[in-house]
């Protein structure tokens, strides 16, 4: 699906858009809301593609205490995902992981050891998301919704999606992938540039967290589990470009998986598709001479390397 992220005001966003009913269904007091937002000039980030608004994330910051049926959860300095809204048209698609992407990205940013998020049970599609990220089900607010957390400070280093945004700080090693530039910055919009952080998030919503390379290195050097860095290749003419080439971010391989050997294809294109759970491709050419390969500036799925003068896949 087209589209990207960018920060709205809420006073630039018309409530009575149909994408907000589901809300309005859950909070009888979502108008008032939203418009004691926009009259304090809030902002929040929102996707929009050809069909109308895709998703919607609100976040913000808090220190008071959690009230839930029979416990509290004590004040602490907390990330709040206030509103977390996919599409109905788009839930299955890698939007609705490039939301709770952007959300946890800010986390990480925030220094805050935890995050949370309320939501109805009912709300199948976003509580299986949230499972996946890591978020554990803590308890239950009056009004019947749940309070998901996670906690950086209980994390999951064995899944890559169960840790996201973070890697384990004890790993020893790491492969090393080379993207040029023009691609690099729509695969990885949550990447840290020397001097700027990627604020308007131009990159394509359907990339998720979740990337897949494609190649044919010469050496087998990545696992499931296998941390690996992303490096920004400047191919400009400007100055130096061994000066202005870096290394952005960092990802965790999922999966490995070979379609391809000898010359012969080992699954369909369907299957391939259904693989990677994605029909868009967005194409970009990795440097032979990197160490290794993967994709994601969060996580991975990496195709193993066969030997020199094979071709093999990856599923990131």
């Amino acid at each position: 699906m087209a589209g990207s992220f960018r920060r709205m005001l809420f006073s630039d966003m018309d409530a009575e858009d149909g994408f907000f009913d589901s809300l309005k269904e859950d909070y009888p007091d979502f108008a008032t809301w939203f418009e004691r937002k926009a009259a304090a000039e809030e902002t929040v980030l929102v996707h929009h593609d050809d069909e109308g608004i895709g998703a919607f994330v609100y976040l913000k910051e808090e220190t008071e205490p959690i009230s839930l049926v029979g416990a509290t959860l004590p004040a602490a300095p907390r990330l709040k995902i206030g509103t977390l809204k996919v599409a109905t048209r788009a839930q299955g698609e890698r939007l609705g992981e490039g939301a709770i992407g952007l959300a946890l990205w800010r986390w990480r940013y925030s220094g805050h050891s935890e995050v949370y998020v309320t939501v109805y049970e009912k709300h199948e599609s976003l509580v299986g998301i949230l499972r996946k990220f890591g978020f554990s089900r803590v308890g239950m607010k009056d009004n019947g919704e749940s309070v998901y957390v996670k906690d950086r400070r209980r994390l999951d280093y064995d899944d890559a999606y169960l840790c996201f945004p973070f890697l384990d700080p004890g790993f020893e090693s790491a492969n090393l992938l080379v993207v040029e530039d023009a691609y690099h910055d729509q695969l990885f919009p949550y990447s840290e540039l020397a001097n700027e952080f990627q604020e308007s998030f131009r990159s394509a919503a359907a990339n998720g967290v979740t990337k897949i390379y494609i190649g044919a290195p010469v050496s087998v050097a990545a696992a499931p589990g296998y941390p690996v860095l992303i490096y920004r290749k400047y191919t400009g003419k400007d100055g130096r470009p061994g000066f202005k080439s870096v290394v952005t971010s960092y990802c965790m391989v999922t999966d490995v998986a070979r379609i391809k050997r000898d010359g012969r294809a080992l699954e369909s294109r369907e299957e391939y598709r259904l693989r990677v759970k994605n029909n868009m491709t967005i194409p970009f050419r990795p440097v032979a001479r990197a160490a290794s390969g993967s994709t994601s500036g969060e996580k991975a799925e990496m195709a193993r390397r066969p030997r020199r003068g094979r071709r093999g896949g990856v599923v990131l």
